[in-house]
């Protein structure tokens, strides 16, 4: 499985649909990483023996339910002008159904969710991120492939977390 291949096709895909629905990322927002997503818990453990052949796991954390790994890429994936270095790996939720693969990116940007809500006010926003107490987040449902936006990057949430638990 070619990761860098898989995720180039993914982000051409997903440029698209934001380009037809007008969705801006603007040039310094960061592309925090990418979401890829597994059916089974079978396919969660080898796509995670998968990536950490090459990868570095960050952390594997129980969240929501299930197990999510991060891993940070030994080379990161460019794409336009961006550089991702990291991926997120889900175990599946039982109660969501996923087809395998790339399905959103996470974007951390320097304005307020409000004005991201009344800019993108005529597509499907999934507010409920909104309600987290850390690291808030406003998601843009586009079908197959989907945005997210944070005010800070999975890598400096992951730091913050483990040195409070060593606290």
């Amino acid at each position: 499985m070619d990761i860098v291949k898989s995720a180039h096709h993914f982000l051409d895909q997903l440029f698209n649909d934001l380009e037809k629905n007008n969705i801006e990322i603007k040039a310094h927002w960061q592309i925090d990483h990418l979401c890829y997503r597994v059916e089974t818990e079978e396919r969660y453990q080898f796509m995670k023996s998968f990536f950490g052949q090459e990868h570095e796991l960050l952390v594997e954390s129980f969240v929501g339910g299930r197990l999510i790994s991060t891993f940070k890429l030994k080379t990161p994936i460019r794409f336009l002008h961006w550089t991702i270095s990291v991926v997120e790996l889900p175990a599946p939720k039982r109660s969501k159904k996923v087809q395998e693969g790339f399905e959103h990116i996470e974007v951390v940007c320097d304005v307020p969710f409000a004005d991201l809500e009344k800019k993108y006010s005529h597509l499907e926003l999934d507010r409920g991120g909104l309600s987290k107490i850390f690291n808030q987040e406003l998601e843009i449902v586009l079908g197959k492939r989907n945005i997210k936006f944070h005010h800070m990057s999975l890598e400096e949430v992951i730091k913050i977390e483990l040195a409070e638990s060593y606290e």
